[in-house]
């Protein structure tokens, strides 16, 4: 396998990238950090999904990380400029934790993992307040600039794209009460015992699963 980094030019934009090249592959995942978190973290997920014989790029969203822009809601643009740069390696699923599995949802990907997506468009001011606590990790105009984003990107609907929604059981409660209502919805929904809101994309339970929604877009190959 070849681990390289990469840089993906955007509109105006550099994204910063580590790519995991299995030796052969036909399909390609970019995955995506939550709010505060960066593209170093995801690597585990990364590995996992690698040996699959799946091309992996994990990148920076802007704010976070190596990326040069400061985090506003044209957030999504990464995503995008992600999924087209891995349209060459053929089929391409997003995974995202957090911010980045709402933005997964709402990608042009050939398939979407949401986990402990960010689905909701407020939060209480207990959340505010968490996730305040994350802000030094994160170039914003301010502290509460993850909310406006949150509030101002589309709620996302099930469409004919495949999706699947990984949450933990102790996830934060707005995240909770938006994933069971997808479920109500007839959307994969998969709950993780124990699993709170920053571990969930550790998780071996969380690898097993990513796993058989992924094995799809490897069976056509």
């Amino acid at each position: 396998m070849e681990v390289q980094r990469k840089i993906i030019r955007g509109d105006g934009f550099h994204i910063p990238a580590i790519l995991m090249m299995p030796y052969s592959s036909g399909a390609a995942v970019v995955i995506v950090h939550g709010y505060g978190g960066c593209k170093e973290e995801q690597l585990g997920l990364a590995w996992r999904i690698a040996e699959m014989g799946i091309a992996t790029c994990t990148i920076d969203l802007r704010g976070h990380g190596e990326h040069s822009l400061m985090l506003t809601d044209r957030v999504i643009e990464d995503v995008e400029t992600a999924v087209q740069f891995c349209r060459a390696y053929g089929k391409v699923a997003v995974v995202g934790h957090s911010l980045g599995g709402r933005l997964a949802l709402l990608s042009s990907a050939d398939l979407a993992i949401a986990i402990s997506p960010a689905l909701c468009k407020t939060y209480t001011q207990q959340t505010h307040d968490g996730m305040k606590k994350r802000s030094f990790r994160a170039r914003a105009a301010s502290p509460e600039t993850i909310f406006e984003i949150c509030e101002a990107l589309p709620l996302w609907e099930q469409s004919d794209r495949p999706a699947a929604i990984i949450y933990g059981s102790r996830d934060i409660p707005e995240i909770v009460k938006a994933c069971e209502e997808q479920n109500t919805k007839g959307v994969p929904v998969t709950c993780i015992e124990n699993a709170a809101h920053n571990d969930t994309y550790l998780l071996e339970a969380t690898f097993e699963e990513i796993g058989k929604h992924l094995a799809a877009i490897v069976s056509d190959y």
